[in-house]
């Protein structure tokens, strides 16, 4: 896509396909001016929204809105049009069909948004944040992607280049006055810039793990023996009867999966199969399910059924979950009383859950929500750039200690500042920018 003309005209919807009250039409392009002058018969003002008809083949097509922004001063950075016309599909089709055939094309994923990167309207980070804005389901990953889109995460990262590509600038003015011995920066200097940038990377890349938790939620997995009260909490959770509930045990044989709001963020329970030795080959395969999908998720809730007390068999699978976060839960509390200290909890009655919602909600905010304020790396590009420049950091850094030639330093500084100019857009390459627009949907 990038590769492609960014002189084109392009055209496209900027608001989901369906009926609406309204709907808006994008051009955007040199010619597109010119397109709205022969659909409406108009030079409309820059900035001005005009009340117009639009017109193909003497037909009228819809009454609009039209607002013509001229380059810089647009979304994108070129000649621009909006129409603001009703918003069903019919008429959204025939003004798109018409500016086609008056020239235009139609828009790729995403193009938008990169000719507004290209032409430096924004920075690839700020572009990322539009389209997890976009997809944000509660209200805390919203405020993440408004956070990055205002630039805390670019700001951050472009101090760190920026002392860099100060240090390098010295570094070089050294080596072209070494002959008249001038020393433009001193090796201390330079020492703790690189020191500090490390330290910056590293509080970065320590954000990983919550901005990805925030902004693609997470996953808890509901496991324990059969009949210990998992599709029964399940439901009571979602406030549905989601999950087949009966005394038989083994009636789970699939993963049921049902997404809630806890902490902010959107966290997808997953009932599974009781875990027990069966000659049941399809429900051997549910409780083998059942221990991958534990295995991979954020969250474990280990349900014990209070009157059974903790068994030998619950430890052992306890002990297949060692290193993932696990809540032990004692159901049916009703009937038995939990230990001393235990959380416990009784679907049938209620007694507990309010309280093990309030535990979960305190979890997901203190172990993977993102920091009020915080610059917060969201995605594996982002990481892998910060990862490398901290690698190539460290590089300059032994070089500094070891007493290595200042040529050598800057080969890992240059890598370092490179780095953190791809995470932003200062330096751009196309197989990034196709791999970043392509998941965009057409009109944005």
């Amino acid at each position: 896509m990038s590769s492609g003309a960014a002189t084109d005209t392009i055209v496209a919807p900027a608001t989901p396909v369906g009926r609406s009250a309204l709907a808006i039409l994008r051009i955007d392009g040199p010619r597109s001016a010119e397109i709205l002058s022969q659909l409406a018969g108009i030079h409309a003002e820059e900035r001005v929204a005009t009340l117009t008809h639009i017109h193909n083949s003497g037909d009228v097509l819809d009454e609009c809105v039209a607002v013509r922004y001229a380059s810089p001063r647009s979304f994108t950075g070129n000649d621009m049009v909006e129409l603001t016309l009703h918003g069903n599909p019919v008429l959204i089709e025939r003004v798109l069909r018409a500016a086609l055939e008056l020239g235009a094309r139609l828009a790729e994923p995403g193009e938008f948004t990169e000719r507004a990167v290209l032409n430096g309207k924004m920075d690839l980070v700020q572009a990322e944040s539009i389209a997890d804005l976009i997809a944000a389901r509660t209200p805390l990953q919203a405020k993440l992607s408004l956070h990055n889109l205002d630039g805390l995460l670019s700001r951050t990262a472009s101090r760190i280049r920026e002392s860099l590509l100060s240090v390098i600038s010295r570094l070089e003015a050294a080596l072209d006055f070494s002959d008249e011995g001038y020393e433009f920066i001193g090796r201390d200097e330079v020492t703790k810039t690189v020191e500090s940038a490390i330290d910056s990377c590293s509080t970065l890349r320590e954000t990983f793990r919550r901005g990805r938790a925030t902004t693609r939620g997470l996953s808890a997995v509901i496991l324990g023996r059969p009949n210990a009260g998992k599709s029964a909490l399940l439901n009571r959770l979602v406030g549905s009867d989601r999950a087949i509930v009966t005394p038989i045990p083994g009636t789970t044989r699939d993963i049921v999966r049902e997404t809630i709001e806890i902490g902010g963020l959107p966290v997808t329970l997953a009932d599974t199969a009781g875990l027990r030795d069966s000659t049941d080959a399809v429900e051997e395969m549910g409780v083998e399910r059942a221990r991958q999908a534990a295995g991979g998720a954020d969250l474990v809730l280990y349900l014990v059924d209070a009157a059974a007390g903790l068994t030998s068999e619950d430890r052992e699978e306890l002990a297949r979950l060692e290193g993932n976060d696990v809540l032990e839960v004692f159901t049916k509390i009703d009937l038995a009383a939990a230990p001393a200290g235990e959380t416990g909890i009784s679907v049938a009655t209620g007694a507990g859950v309010r309280e093990l919602l309030t535990m979960l909600d305190g979890i997901v905010r203190e172990r993977f929500a993102v920091p009020e304020e915080a610059p917060t790396i969201v995605n594996e590009r982002q990481s892998q750039a910060v990862g490398e420049c901290q690698s190539a950091l460290d590089e300059a850094l032994h070089s500094l200690r070891e007493g290595l030639d200042d040529q050598i330093v800057l080969v890992d500084l240059y890598r370092a500042a490179n780095a953190l100019g791809i995470l932003v857009g200062a330096i751009t390459r196309d197989e990034i920018l196709d791999a970043i627009f392509s998941k965009f949907c057409i009109g944005k």
